[in-house]
């Protein structure tokens, strides 16, 4: 066992011995408790039954006085009757008789005759037969109806005379004529808790007298707020048999004990309660007493262990340190890098470390306690003879006596067979021992040479580089100097050393030389300090790098100083900053220099009360002549147009390029009068676009152009410099939508359109993600009423505006090309509902007419997207017809014919939408592979109103008639519009006449009616 587990052990030991005197101790103290606790419910029972059973007595004794009163006044009344007992209620002989018998008895208050209807007829009060007394009517009535010579009891009640609590107590008294009459006695309740008080010093005890399964009498300690009213659980005569339960108080109705017994009256219950907490008073301090005693013992025993414990831990701590001592000694032993061997006088070995062992590992077989050293040196000198390892002068100490080794303090080197360098201290101990170090100096020695060799090394880097080194002082005295041989140097002097700063440098270079000095004396270094020499090879400039160099303390403070010749580098800087700020082709500021100087200005405007204007101009077409000439002649016109600007502008503002063709003027210093602002700006901008008018002459061909131009006024006020250009660029994009060479100013009703329709592009993109799209379909009905097909209409379910129609986003929508998407969702989504019909009889014959946009019909992949989607939802294309509109006739109409013919060959049909009303060019006609023309509903709404129309419509169907084209009219509203189309030949027909565009549901719940209405 160790020693440390022993003392554990001992530790273990003398707090279980501990915990078993406490364990005794606490268990006495309980059981002493629960003993005590035991004799004091006794006790207290013992006390309540005697208390209850002299309660009981006394009582009962009172109750039969009361009753004999009761009794004996009634046998003076027998074998009279009621017309005697009236003439003798007067006499006087009974009224003194009366007196006495009530003035016998201490708790009768009076007592009176009574006849059955409840008058007085005499009574002991003085009032006699003039008593005024009022019986409680539930007394009254019991009395009144109770056998002769039964004693009847009230509930409390109060006194008609005293307003005190009261009991009254009667008799029926039998008389001889068969009738009756009444005996009562009032009865003070305070005469009951004179005898419920006797015998009661008991702590706690709560005395009740209550009537049977009824209301309390009287209590002690007094309970006003109690009396007449019933406790609950109530006590019976049947549960009253004197034994102890525990139940609530009577009084407290705190948990008790609780001991009830009938009177003489079986109708009167005295009941005796002690709460449990009055019962275990006393015993609670007693316990406490007894846990204290308990308590100290404990403590006593605690401490009495934990000094045991303390005794045994200063024990263990002294070993401990003891063992610590002798292990730290041998931790340092090993821990050091040096072999150390430890000699006596005797010059023999006392301690080593296993590090001596590893230098000379011939030693590790002979080595020990009291091993002579001069064994371990004729090892080594062997070891070192047959290394090959020749013994120099300097080491003859291997062949010295230990009497010579131990005279004084020697250092000696030592190389061994390896290559090992070793270094030996030896030195004297006070006793005449020796303690000798053997230190490996091999990595020393190398490190040495890396530091020479690292020097020469710095010192060709130094030659090398292009910087010019100085030291100096914080006087600025130059210490040591590096100067390149073909580098320009900053100094004025060729040899440095010895010269202060102010006379190496000119004066403002040696500023900020010191100036960097004393930063670097602050901070520990300083960097980006420049200055600039002149010489008559030109201007050249210096970056200044200056750091603190480590001295001793108390040592003057000195700074290493680098001068770098960053002329090349300060050139390049200039060259990006304009880059940075120039456009490279027109040499123009750029947007970041625009909006430098449109702060300035507005800075200055706020100072001065001033306006300024922004001028956004692009080019009209400019992408022509991009197209038409190459980029290099569109550059060229680019550069054109920039000087032209600047003839205008001048010096009254500042002009930018943007990007491609967009140019941005900035007028400054304009009136302070808006209006007048107003026409300054105007007439730079009717200058503008007279001068941009003019011909360009350019390199291949003479150029006209024209430009469009926002403009916008701003004053002082701090505004996001981005939004002025924003304004300015909204500006303009109205005067392109006007048509081009024309100026706008910006106003806010611009913005509210451009961010509405920003929203609703926005919008647009979430609600094909979300798929909020659905169809609508109108039918087609031909001149039997039949409905032979539908149109697909596209709805947006807007999560916020509810459905729109096309109106609402179409136009959005093919301005930023996601007409191409939502196109291409309502041509699939019609596909999967003619896959769905063409699997019902009664809708495969229909046939679904689906509007294609032209920015979709251009598109190189439509046709191939077409079969594709046949292909995915596996509609007839026979089934499916592709409205166009006569927007695709503008251009490229050959391409569009290709396309036509290459669907049509799969059995697509085609339909021409609002013919009439666009760009129809009747030559394309013949070609176009169009199986349907379609009646603009302007015209169909104005039959029977303009004659001229009606013709139209007239030629219209005859042309198609001849082109065996089909036709159809749309917007038909009235049956006189029908009539008119049919009349003329127009068969087939959609309007709201027939239904309007309708969701799924409601589409083929009408076309199953008009189905059922034609059978």
């Amino acid at each position: 066992m160790t020693a440390k587990r022993a003392a554990r052990h001992s530790v273990v030991t003398v707090y279980v011995v501990a915990l078993a005197f406490i364990a005794a101790v606490l268990v006495t103290a309980t059981l002493m408790g629960l003993e005590s606790r035991r004799a004091a419910l006794a006790d207290n029972q013992s006390q309540a039954e005697r208390y209850l059973a002299g309660a009981e007595a006394a009582l009962n004794r009172s109750l039969l006085s009361i009753d004999m009163l009761v009794a004996g006044m009634g046998t003076l009344l027998q074998g009279s009757t009621s017309a005697q007992l009236a003439q003798q209620a007067q006499d006087p002989q009974l009224t003194l008789l009366i007196q006495r018998a009530a003035s016998q008895n201490v708790g009768v208050r009076y007592l009176a005759y009574l006849d059955p209807q409840l008058r007085v007829l005499n009574s002991s009060h003085r009032r006699g037969a003039e008593l005024d007394l009022k019986l409680p009517e539930d007394f009254a009535r019991r009395l009144s109806q109770s056998p002769n010579s039964t004693l009847v009891v009230s509930g409390p009640a109060t006194s008609a005379l005293t307003t005190q609590r009261v009991l009254f107590f009667g008799r029926k008294q039998g008389l001889a004529d068969q009738s009756h009459a009444l005996v009562v006695v009032e009865v003070g309740m305070d005469s009951f808790s004179t005898i419920l008080n006797q015998g009661a010093d008991i702590r706690g005890l709560e005395v009740t007298l209550e009537a049977d399964k009824g209301p309390l009498l009287t209590s002690l300690p007094p309970r006003d707020d109690l009396v007449g009213k019933v406790i609950e659980p109530r006590l019976s005569e049947a549960g009253s048999d004197g034994v102890a339960r525990e139940l609530p108080a009577r009084l407290s109705g705190a948990t008790g004990l609780v001991m009830a017994r009938p009177t003489l009256q079986r109708n009167l219950i005295i009941a005796a309660s002690i709460p449990r907490t009055s019962m275990l008073q006393e015993w609670r301090r007693e316990r406490n007493l007894v846990m204290a005693v308990a308590g100290a013992f404990v403590v006593m025993i605690l401490a009495a262990a934990a000094f045991v414990h303390l005794q045994l831990r200063r024990q263990q701590r002294d070993r401990t340190e003891l063992l610590r001592a002798k292990s730290q000694l041998d931790q340092a032993l090993e821990s050091m890098v040096d072999g150390f061997v430890l000699l006596d006088a005797q010059n023999k070995v006392l301690a080593w470390n296993n590090r001596f062992v590893d230098l000379f590992p011939w030693t590790r077989a002979v080595i020990g306690v009291g091993v002579p050293f001069r064994e371990l040196l004729d090892l080594t000198f062997k070891e070192l003879k047959e290394g090959g390892v020749a013994v120099a002068q300097e080491d003859d100490w291997l062949a010295m006596s230990p009497a010579d080794l131990a005279q004084s303090r020697a250092e000696h080197d030592l190389t061994l067979p390896g290559g090992q360098s070793i270094h030996l201290v030896r030195s004297p101990t006070p006793d005449g021992g020796t303690v000798c170090v053997f230190q490996d100096i091999t990595e020393k020695r190398q490190n040495l040479a890396d530091i020479v060799h690292g020097k020469a090394q710095l010192q060709a880097t130094l030659d090398a580089l292009p910087d010019q080194m100085l030291e100096v002082g914080l006087d600025g005295h130059c210490f040591l100097s590096h100067i390149p041989r073909h580098a320009i140097s900053a100094l004025q002097l060729a040899q440095p050393l010895g010269r202060t700063l102010t006379e190496l440098l000119p004066a403002e270079a040696a500023n900020e030389v010191m100036a960097a000095v004393r930063d670097a004396y602050i901070s520990g270094h300083s960097r980006g300090r420049q200055f600039e020499r002149r010489a008559a090879q030109g201007t050249s400039w210096f970056e200044i790098s200056v750091s603190r160099k480590p001295v001793g303390e108390g040592a003057d403070a000195r700074f290493i100083v680098i001068l770098r010749n960053i002329s090349e580098a300060k050139s390049a800087t200039r060259e990006i900053e304009h880059l940075a700020f120039y456009d490279t082709l027109t040499t123009l500021p750029n947007r970041r220099l625009l909006l430098h100087r449109l702060q300035v200005c507005i800075d200055n405007n706020a100072r001065h009360s001033r306006q300024g204007a922004l001028l956004f101009l692009d080019l009209d077409d400019f992408k022509r002549v991009n197209d038409a000439y190459g980029q290099t002649v569109g550059d060229e016109m680019l550069r054109q147009v920039a000087l032209r600007l600047q003839q205008v502008v001048g010096e009254k503002g500042t002009l930018a390029r943007l990007a491609g063709d967009e140019f941005v003027i900035m007028l400054e210093n304009l009136s302070h009068d808006h209006a007048l602002a107003l026409v300054q700006t105007r007439a730079v901008a009717d200058h503008v676009l007279s001068r941009i008018a003019e011909p360009f002459t350019l390199t291949r061909a003479t150029h006209h152009s024209t430009c469009s131009i926002g403009a916008c006024l701003f004053g002082g006020e701090q505004r996001s410099l981005e939004d002025l250009l924003k304004q300015a660029d909204i500006a303009m994009y109205y005067a392109k939508d006007a048509g081009g060479n024309e100026v706008r100013f910006f106003e806010p009703a611009m913005k509210t359109t451009v961010t509405a329709r920003a929203t609703l592009d926005s919008e647009l993109h979430e609600a094909l993600k979300h798929n909020q799209f659905v169809l609508h379909y109108q039918p087609q009905v031909n001149g039997q009423g039949q409905v032979v097909g539908a149109e697909a209409l596209i709805r947006w379910q807007h999560p916020v505006r509810g459905l729109l129609p096309p109106a609402g986003f179409i136009e959005v929508a093919e301005q930023t090309g996601l007409i191409v998407p939502i196109g291409l969702w309502a041509l699939e989504e019609a596909c999967r509902q003619l896959d769905r019909w063409s699997r019902d009889a009664r809708y495969a014959d229909l046939i679904l007419s689906v509007n294609v946009s032209a920015r979709q019909f251009r598109r190189h992949d439509f046709a191939e997207e077409v079969r594709n989607v046949l292909i995915r939802t596996g509609a007839n294309p026979t089934r499916l017809k592709l409205e166009l509109t006569e927007s695709l006739l503008h251009d490229k109409v050959n391409e569009t014919i290709s396309k036509m013919k290459s669907l049509a060959a799969i059995g697509i049909q085609f339909s021409m939408d609002d013919f009439g009303t666009g760009f129809s060019s009747l030559s394309y006609m013949a070609q176009l592979p169009l199986n349907q023309l379609k009646i603009d509903k302007f015209f169909v709404h104005c039959i029977g109103i303009n004659a001229k129309v009606e013709l139209i419509i007239q030629t219209i169907i005859g042309m198609a008639r001849n082109l065996d084209l089909e036709v159809v009219a749309e917007g038909v509203e009235t049956g006189a519009q029908l009539a008119f189309l049919q009349t003329h030949g127009c068969n087939l027909c959609q309007g709201y006449l027939f239904g309007k565009p309708m969701t799924l549901p409601h589409f083929e719940a009408q076309f199953e009616r008009r189905l059922a209405s034609i059978r």
